[in-house]
């Protein structure tokens, strides 16, 4: 796992965590195929961010996109989440969530983080007429280290150029629409699905998502309108995690929820995500080059 940073040195880099990617509160991942997902165990996902603006005040934040804490300062989410609230001052950052109506969950579980920094993958693309999304990558920067706890903790990056195989179970997580409607709703608590990877070569056909998609994305998600499962579950920006191999799997951030089809739910249309592992030195370089810039270095 690759969430580990070198200790300070020279003012650049940052102290580092062993612990990523492994709950206290183990996720159920028995249940694969069930019908739209299902609410997760809570805190069982505790890198699942909830990403809410507010452009102004009095206006109320609003859950407006899904993210993953991957480091105490760093949000990893999609650009397309900025394409009009793009200051950093409009955003909070809310950790330790499950219902999203605040009052329901465990008392002081819920953290919430201001952000003073947006940083946009600088060759992102979004037309929407030719549903083109390429470089869906953003990292959100927090004006204040997250207090690590049972309930909130970050998930790790995957290896630089990890490509999971065909098949692979991952699972999507967000607060995201459960009924796949044209005019989503926020879902009152977390939500999972498990969906399992469709190999470039099968998405990349003209019946599938054809020339729209590129070796930068991944597919996930079953192929057929019958199997009613997709990344409306999960908000754009959220987490497709991956268990890594081994006895005591630790969870990887293979995927950010990007795109998918009108309605959530089509056939032959499965959920595109970003691929995180194709995108690990813009991640590394970015964080280092705005903590330098910056000159914050606690």
């Amino acid at each position: 796992t690759l969430n580990i940073f070198p200790k300070k040195t020279g003012g650049i880099l940052w102290g580092s965590f062993l612990d990523c990617g492994r709950p206290e509160v183990k996720p159920n991942t028995g249940a694969m195929r069930v019908v739209n997902g299902e609410e997760a165990i809570p805190h069982s996902w505790p890198w699942q961010v909830s990403m809410q603006a507010s452009p102004m005040s009095p206006i109320p934040y609003m859950h407006g996109c899904g993210g993953s804490l991957i480091h105490e300062e760093w949000i990893l989410t999609a650009a397309h989440c900025f394409i009009s609230l793009n200051k950093p001052s409009y955003w909070r950052m809310c950790l330790g969530k499950h219902h999203m109506n605040s009052s329901m969950d465990v008392p002081s579980a819920e953290e919430c983080y201001m952000v003073d920094g947006i940083i946009r993958h600088e060759g992102f693309v979004y037309e929407q007429d030719k549903t083109d999304i390429t470089n869906d990558v953003a990292l959100v920067h927090l004006s204040t280290p997250v207090n690590m706890t049972r309930e909130i903790s970050p998930i790790c990056l995957p290896k630089p150029g990890a490509v999971m195989p065909a098949g692979t179970p991952c699972f999507v997580t967000g607060w995201g629409d459960e009924k796949g409607n044209l005019f989503p709703k926020v879902s009152e608590k977390l939500n999972q699905a498990a969906l399992p990877i469709v190999d470039f070569q099968t998405c990349s056909k003209p019946a599938y998502w054809w020339d729209i998609l590129r070796p930068s994305m991944i597919c996930a998600g079953y192929e057929s309108p019958d199997e009613l499962k997709s990344a409306c579950q999960g908000d754009s920006g959220g987490p497709f995690a991956c268990a890594a191999a081994g006895a005591n799997p630790t969870w990887e951030v293979h995927g950010i929820v990007s795109f998918g089809p009108q309605g959530c739910i089509k056939d032959k249309k499965p959920s595109v995500f970003t691929r995180v592992s194709a995108f690990n030195d813009w991640i590394y370089d970015n964080m280092k080059k705005f903590i330098y810039e910056s000159g914050k270095t606690h």
